[in-house]
């Protein structure tokens, strides 16, 4: 079963009958176990709440969250 996220061609995710995840962002997959996709869609998840805050707040300044890479 595969889905494509908001419309965007380049974006898919699969779930096997074997019991993988599959993420496909263009030309990278991520396989994932149950407890391996869980823990990266709360990060996920994490990162996304702080982009929603940030658009709705200009006064919020990126910060560093633990275990997270900086790119600069």
């Amino acid at each position: 079963m595969e889905h494509a996220l908001r419309g965007e061609l380049q974006s898919k995710m699969a779930f096997c009958g074997c019991g993988k995840l599959h993420f496909t962002y263009g030309p990278i997959t991520l396989h994932f176990d149950r407890s391996e996709f869980l823990a990266f869609a709360d990060s996920v998840g994490r990162l996304g709440a702080l982009v929603r805050q940030a658009a709705k707040d200009s006064t919020v300044v990126p910060s560093h969250v633990p275990n997270a890479t900086i790119c600069h």
